[in-house]
């Protein structure tokens, strides 16, 4: 059991350094994910305002020549209703004209008002495309931040998951479990005793356990407070060692 609570301490001091070095990313990759939504987000109402651009220069290209479709088909319609048999034919003609005058009138008001409109999708546009820039820049860099970050930790991560592999196989299985499931409550599971303390919450561990951990070593102990490992500060945790020995 000596030997099973020491590499249960050093298996503790691996996962503080795995800890400290996810901590190191912090919130980098939630920040990156946020700055990719904005910059699609950008991108989507620069394309939109496009869109409308590329429909408005559409209108005034074909407009002409849609007007005077309509008046041609006008004038041909108008020409039939001399020739109509009966009312009934007369107003059915009578009121396709009209949609046509209709249709041709909304058109040239679209086509007169099209310059003003232009003018405000183009400030829109500049605006747009500035704030795109700018979402892109601050996503480029946020992620030139982290792939340096995790480019320095690649080495650093692989290092002591290895190690935690070696360690979790000479380990027993009912020990590891019991370490992983204080993990889910607690980020140090094992922890050595300082001051006669749980280094883990502090509270005082009573005289006759001290005494019991240091010369009955043959069980694993617990806080009973927190429920954390507890082991003597005599037990050697040093990590360059345990890398050094792995």
């Amino acid at each position: 059991m000596e030997q099973q609570i020491n590499l249960l301490a050093q298996l503790a001091a691996v996962d503080e350094q795995l800890d400290e070095l996810h901590d190191e990313l912090g919130d980098l990759p939630q920040e990156v994910k946020k700055l990719e939504a904005i910059m699609r987000e950008k991108l989507a109402a620069v394309e939109v305002t496009q869109n409308a651009l590329n429909d408005l220069d559409h209108l005034r290209g074909t407009a002409h020549v849609t007007m005077q479709e309509s008046t041609d088909k006008e004038q041909k319609l108008a020409q039939q209703q001399f020739q109509v048999k009966n009312n009934r034919e007369f107003d059915a003609i009578t009121k396709e004209i009209d949609h046509l005058k209709n249709e041709r009138a909304e058109l040239e008001e679209r086509v007169r008002t099209s310059g003003v409109r232009e003018e405000n999708l183009r400030a829109a546009l500049e605006a747009q495309t500035k704030e795109l820039a700018d979402a892109q820049e601050r996503l480029a860099d946020k992620e030139k931040e982290l792939e340096a970050l995790s480019g320095d930790q690649n080495d650093e991560l692989k290092k002591f998951i290895e190690l935690r592999l070696k360690l979790s196989a000479q380990i027993d299985d009912s020990l590891e479990a019991e370490y992983e499931r204080i993990r889910t409550f607690h980020g140090n599971a094992a922890v050595p005793l300082r001051k006669n303390s749980c280094s883990g919450c502090y509270s005082a561990i009573p005289s006759q356990r001290i005494m019991e951990m240091k010369y009955q070593r043959n069980k694993m102990y617990t806080c009973e407070n927190c429920g954390r490992i507890l082991f003597t500060e005599d037990v050697a945790v040093d990590i360059e060692s345990i890398l050094a020995d792995a």
